[in-house]
């Protein structure tokens, strides 16, 4: 589903809002687009009043708010003796019960005054906040039904009978509320919350075929209609009528509403009026675009990996069709098309001289490189040998990027293009760059900052992927594993400043030797390395509360032992 819920302050500026989740970011826009015309009310948990001749009489709950809820329900039951009929200091009464765990007689006291159908402003938001706790959404809708009946005029009740809506999922009961809000205040947000619950209503649709035959067509018109009388005013209500457009296949009116006026509006995020574009052309097929737009994106911004990505997938499509630009006429409506190998080679290279004269070492041409010798290798072109040779070209990007924890799994999506045979020559030739330096305390080099550090776990997780530790013997591997384990412990020093939420640079160690202790476990059945498994990572655990990896291994060794207990248990002794 490609809406999910948010903050609530984003939907709605009044106080319901702020009590329950919101759609997705196109709706967030569409109701930030304007100002609701309401103050906010202070909530029910900040005061409750009632209102006398001489004086008022206040209820404070801060008792609530501080959890002392023995003492909130004392002090409703003086105010109740006093004033039998407040609505409201009965609903907090029940606030107090439904959290001393005495949910039954909370309800009971909740039903009481919903079934009077109050329509004051804090005895509904309190009833929403004890229906909230106790998990019923349900008859926050019913509070809001009666209090709309009796107030009908009501622009702020009748949004909040949208929202109790929107929380138990009812589209056709939004849309039809969305709509009665718009017909008594015609402001754009409530148009469009209507047109955003048929889209709902199309989505939770069972029968597809419905859904785009009469939901969506449906979205559709009324967008339309809004169109037509020049009354779209709000970015979001433009993504709107994109989405309806995409999901209706309708690929070539939603490209026309992206580069034409409406496309304007498209301005809160980077690029996303390109983006769009770029995703209907590929939809339509239009390749010759598709490679001009990302190109001249690219020619901005060389380091957008998503483009490079397009740009490849274009040329070769172009190629594969045999495309050649228009005589008299421009290439494409986005510019200049490359529909040869000779003109992807030559860009590549172009990039990479531009990126030599940044100020900022930029990651991306030099992958496109690696990207490209390896889409021609396997279309089983000759023309590779013009992009220089892949190792040499991995060993330069790790001297540039080596010391970045992203250099691992930038690198490791190439690691094909080396040969088996080059496997361990690679890796020495990228250790003898790391500067590391022997201690008098051990005989193994050390880094002495963190570049280094993360350079040599580069190194290290590499060496791992191209298989080199699993061709070890088992001496072999736990050499390896005390030698991670004393890189480990040192590589702590960098990290001595580091937060309990942050982990630690050299965490990466640790785990590898538990995986080297794992393998030894799994395959040669060897098990005091799954004791050592358990021992190593309670130790990163120490350090680095927050990794998650270490305890995900941890709660799968559990269990597995578990399981292996259980059965040795149910296992007859003469088995």
């Amino acid at each position: 589903m490609p809406f999910v819920l948010e903050s609530a302050a984003f939907l709605f500026p009044t106080s319901e809002a702020r009590q329950c989740s919101c759609w997705h970011k196109t709706v967030s826009l569409l109701v930030l687009s304007f100002s609701h015309p309401h103050r906010a009310r202070q909530g029910a948990r900040q005061s409750c009043k009632l209102q006398r001749k001489p004086s008022s009489v206040r209820l404070r709950p801060n008792y609530l708010d501080n959890g002392n809820n023995k003492m909130a329900i004392q002090q409703a039951d003086k105010l109740l003796k006093k004033h039998k009929d407040l609505h409201c200091a009965k609903v907090l009464k029940a606030i107090g019960l439904q959290r001393t765990g005495k949910q039954e007689e909370a309800y009971t006291l909740a039903q009481e005054v919903a079934a009077l159908e109050p329509t004051d402003d804090n005895s509904l938001q309190a009833l929403t906040i004890l229906y909230r706790e106790m998990h019923r959404p349900e008859l926050v809708t019913k509070l809001y039904e009666a209090a709309v009946k009796k107030v009908p005029n009501s622009e702020e009740y009748h949004s909040h009978l949208f929202m109790a809506y929107a929380r138990v999922g009812e589209y056709k009961k939004m849309q039809q509320a969305g709509m009665a809000l718009y017909k008594i205040v015609p402001k754009n947000p409530y148009y469009f919350w209507s047109v955003m619950s048929l889209i709902m209503q199309s989505i939770s649709a069972q029968d597809e075929n419905l859904s785009k035959t009469m939901f969506l067509p449906l979205a559709e018109r009324m967008v339309e209609k809004m169109v037509k009388e020049d009354k779209i005013e709000a970015e979001a209500e433009v993504e709107l009528y994109y989405m309806i457009l995409e999901r209706l296949e309708k690929y070539r009116e939603a490209l026309d509403v992206v580069r034409g006026k409406l496309g304007e509006k498209l301005t809160s995020e980077l690029q996303s009026r390109e983006n769009k574009c770029m995703a209907m052309y590929k939809k339509l097929c239009r390749w010759p675009e598709c490679n001009a737009l990302s190109r001249r994106l690219l020619l901005k911004n060389s380091d957008d990996w998503q483009f490079y990505i397009t740009y490849f997938d274009s040329v070769f499509q172009l190629i594969d069709e045999s495309w050649t630009p228009p005589l008299e006429e421009e290439h494409s409506l986005e510019g200049e098309v490359h529909y040869s190998i000779e003109q992807a080679v030559k860009f590549i290279e172009d990039r990479i001289t531009e990126e030599s004269k940044s100020s900022r070492p930029l990651r991306g041409p030099y992958l496109a490189k690696l990207e490209l010798i390896r889409r021609l290798r396997h279309r089983g072109c000759n023309d590779e040998h013009k992009l220089g040779d892949p190792e040499e070209l991995m060993f330069q990007y790790f001297r540039k990027f080596g010391d970045k924890p992203c250099c691992f799994t930038d690198l490791k999506v190439f690691v094909d293009l080396l040969p088996a045979s080059q496997y361990t020559k690679f890796i020495s030739q990228l250790l003898e760059v790391i500067p590391l330096s022997a201690t008098a305390e051990s005989e193994i080099a050390l880094p002495d900052d963190i570049k280094a550090l993360q350079q040599h776990l580069c190194v290290v997780q590499l060496s791992r992927l191209l298989g080199i530790y699993h061709a070890m013997d088992k001496k072999q591997k736990l050499t390896v594993v005390q030698e991670l384990m004393l890189r480990y412990r040192h590589g702590l020093e960098f990290g001595k400043s580091c937060l309990k939420t942050e982990l630690q640079f050299s965490d990466y160690y640790c785990l590898l030797a538990v995986h080297l202790l794992l393998d030894l476990w799994l395959e040669e059945g060897e098990e005091t390395a799954v004791w050592q498994c358990l021992t190593l990572l309670e130790e990163g655990l120490s350090h680095s509360p927050s990794n998650a990896q270490f305890k995900l291994l941890l709660i799968r060794i559990y269990c597995r032992l578990a399981l292996m207990q259980n059965t040795y248990s149910t296992t007859p002794s003469g088995g």
